[in-house]
Formats: C-alpha cells, sequence, structure tokens
C-alpha cells in the first residue's frame, strides 16, 4: 500500500530510551504581529536579530529575523541561535476583539492587545523544547537506511507550504535531498528510525514516515 502523502509536521511521540513521553510544554514570548506565522509542529527559534529573543516559526526559508530558516537553517549560520523546540499552539489576547484566545498557530500580521493580569502585550507561545523528544515526521524523498546515522542531519522543508492557516497546523516534511548538503551536524534534525506505522513505512518511495530528534547541539537546551 502506498504511504499517504499530506505532511504534518513534527508530532512528539517517544523520547530517547522509548521512555514515555510527558508532553510537557515550556511557554516562551511571541510578540504582536509577527511577519511569519507559526503554526503547530513546526520547529520554532528565537530570533537573533530585529525582535531579539522572541519565538519565531523556523520553517520558513527565511525567518522573521531575516536569517535563513526552513531547509538551508545551519546552526553555524551569522547570527543564528539554536532551535528552541517544536511549537504546539498560543495564547493570546486578540487586539481587535480583546478576546482571550487559544490556538494551533498565530497567523501572520495577528496583532495582540494587553493582558491586564500580567500588564503584557506579548502573547505566550507553547513549545516542547525537551532535547530527548522523538518526533515523527513524513519524509519528502525515498530515505534508506544508510542515510539514518549521526553523522548526517537534516532541516524542514522550505516553508512555503510551512502550515495551514484553517486548522493552524504544519504541512511540513523533512527534506532529504538537499539538507544533508548542509554538512555533518549543521542541520536540524537526526533520523532515528523508520516509524513503526504499516500504511506509512515503505521507505524506499516519498512519504515514509519516520522518527527524528534534534541534532546534539541544534536545541537551545543542550547548546550553551
Amino acid at each position: 500500500m502506498a504511504n499517504e502523502t499530506g505532511g504534518f509536521g513534527f508530532r512528539s511521540v517517544y523520547t530517547l530510551g522509548s521512555t514515555p513521553a510527558t508532553q510537557g510544554l515550556s511557554e516562551y514570548p511571541i510578540k504582536s504581529a509577527p511577519g511569519k506565522g507559526l503554526f503547530q509542529n513546526n520547529p520554532c527559534s528565537k530570533q537573533g536579530a530585529g525582535d531579539t529573543g522572541y519565538l519565531q516559526d523556523a520553517a520558513n526559508a527565511t525567518m522573521d529575523d531575516g536569517i535563513t530558516g526552513g531547509y538551508q537553517w545551519a546552526n553555524n549560520a551569522a547570527n543564528i541561535l539554536p532551535m528552541t523546540g517544536v511549537f504546539n499552539g498560543a495564547f493570546y489576547i486578540d487586539g481587535t476583539t480583546s478576546k482571550p484566545t487559544w490556538g494551533n498557530s498565530v497567523a501572520s500580521g495577528q496583532t495582540f492587545g494587553t493582558d491586564y493580569n500580567t500588564g503584557s502585550s506579548d502573547g505566550i507561545g507553547f513549545v516542547n523544547d525537551n532535547p530527548m523528544q522523538e518526533y515523527v515526521v513524513k519524509a519528502d524523498a525515498a530515505a534508506a537506511i544508510s542515510i539514518m546515522v549521526p553523522d548526517l542531519t537534516y532541516n524542514v522543508e522550505d516553508g512555503a507550504t510551512a502550515g495551514t492557516t484553517h486548522e493552524g497546523t504544519s504541512q511540513s516534511k523533512l527534506d532529504i535531498g538537499s539538507s544533508a548538503a548542509a554538512g555533518a551536524g549543521q542541520a536540524a534534525f537526526m533520523i532515528v528510525r523508520v516509524a513503526n506505522d504499516p500504511l506509512n513505512s515503505d521507505n524506499s518511495v516519498l512519504n515514509s514516515n519516520l522518527i527524528v530528534r534534534f541534532a546534539p547541539g541544534s536545541i537551545m537546551s543542550v547548546k550553551y
């Protein structure tokens, strides 16, 4: 049976060593009116320029801070900050309706009002930042067992299909072809194994489901 085709980003599944995944989330600030939308299950990072320290979606070819992201992200690029984790949703005060809002995503240009409980006009992004977290993601090309080794690393594909504004969820896949050229240890993710999913386990063709984790040195919690 052919693999299913639709991308869904990076869904948390297990933690390294097959220990139970708690799915715990940490809170990070989002600046009002982000230039690019943030979508659930996309990798995210802090901005290294512009609104420095604020959360941004890292699946875009050019991120909010003007630095290259998506399939060209490299942890040795100028002003690059390591990945924060995988974005899982947000809370903010809608700048138009003044209503408290929970959502899978934050749309490009979405303005925030002031939260009178805190006095802040920032949004809150919920991020899985566990460096031991494993994710299931769909490959955009065939993924031979021979490429599932620690010295090869891969990125999310270009953010042209970063997410759907209707559901607020990612449509991204793992970029197999161009990411390997980024150099050993320079891209964000390493492939652990093929996912145990009978409907999506044919890794000889595109769209198989793979288990990945952040590569050592690419995620904030173990970078410094």
